[in-house]
């Protein structure tokens, strides 16, 4: 197993088997890629880069956590975020220009010593955030925020005030009432 400094991968150097990457990925990393929303994470991805046959696969197993805000308290909670995403490596001698919008297809020059891998890092572990950031059990955490919660429950409740009914709609809920 390689702990790796950079976020790359020798592949030309690699033997024809299956290699085990890890990258710890913390506020740094995501300070340099202006991501304001993972500020304080602490990552663990591990990478498994198959080199048997082609097309190359790697394959990113990504488990971690970063603090955010509640959706529903707005307080400062820790989140857990979790994912597994597969990458195919091709050769091709116009790699520069070949452009896949998939990200499941890396091109890369045959003669390309590295594979770098820091932008699908990024991209894999922004999809990995979960799509609703919220207290495990409102009310029973140490973060929750219970005066907002106190709040919302409070505006929740309908209030009960008697409106006018108007004369001219009286005819017509006699009709409703026949049904």
């Amino acid at each position: 197993m390689a702990k790796a400094e950079t976020y790359t991968i020798p592949h030309i150097g690699l033997k024809k088997e299956v290699h085990t990457f890890e990258y710890h990925l913390k506020k740094e990393f995501f300070q340099k890629h202006e991501n304001e929303l993972l500020g304080d994470a602490d990552v663990h991805v591990k990478v498994l880069f198959d080199k048997r046959s082609t097309p190359y696969i790697i394959d990113f197993d990504i488990a971690g956590k970063f603090t955010t805000d509640c959706d529903k308290c707005a307080a400062q909670i820790p989140q857990a975020l979790a994912g597994d995403f597969r990458v195919y490596v091709k050769f091709d001698t116009e790699a520069d220009v070949q452009q896949d919008e998939n990200l499941e297809i890396l091109f890369i020059n045959p003669d390309e010593p590295e594979i770098d891998l820091e932008s699908y890092l990024y991209d894999f572990v922004n999809l990995s955030i979960p799509y609703t950031r919220m207290c495990d059990d409102p009310g029973n955490t140490p973060y929750c925020d219970m005066d907002v919660i106190a709040l919302l429950n409070k505006l929740q409740q309908p209030e009960e005030t008697e409106q006018p009914t108007d004369p001219r709609w009286e005819g017509l809920n006699k009709l409703k009432d026949l049904n």
